[in-house]
């Protein structure tokens, strides 16, 4: 039984997952928010690791700046999902503003 559900923040970073690292042969529901992304879980290396944020850094607009902050939050499955929600919130949304008149 897996965690696949209707929590659209964890089901988009289970699929950016499986499209970075090749790993279509895990159904999404097998995934679960604490799944390791190293040894124990998924068994990713760095050069996985660094190929999934990359893609959430394309896909939400943020950079991860810093080595240590990747480590603290790309541990799980869930540390991911929970870091993207809190860069969600922390961004201010698209501010559109008119032309100036001439």
């Amino acid at each position: 039984m897996g965690s696949m559900s209707t929590d659209p923040v964890f089901n988009e970073v289970v699929q950016m997952i499986r499209d970075s690292v090749n790993l279509h042969h895990i159904e999404p529901s097998r995934f679960e928010p604490e799944m390791s992304l190293r040894e124990g879980g998924l068994g990713l290396d760095s050069v996985d690791i660094l190929e999934i944020i990359i893609a959430i850094e394309h896909r939400y607009g943020f950079k991860i700046d810093d080595a240590e902050q990747g480590k603290i939050h790309f541990r799980s499955v869930g540390s991911v999902v929970q870091f993207v929600r809190s860069r969600q919130s922390v961004q201010d949304p698209p501010c559109i503003s008119p032309e100036p008149a001439s």
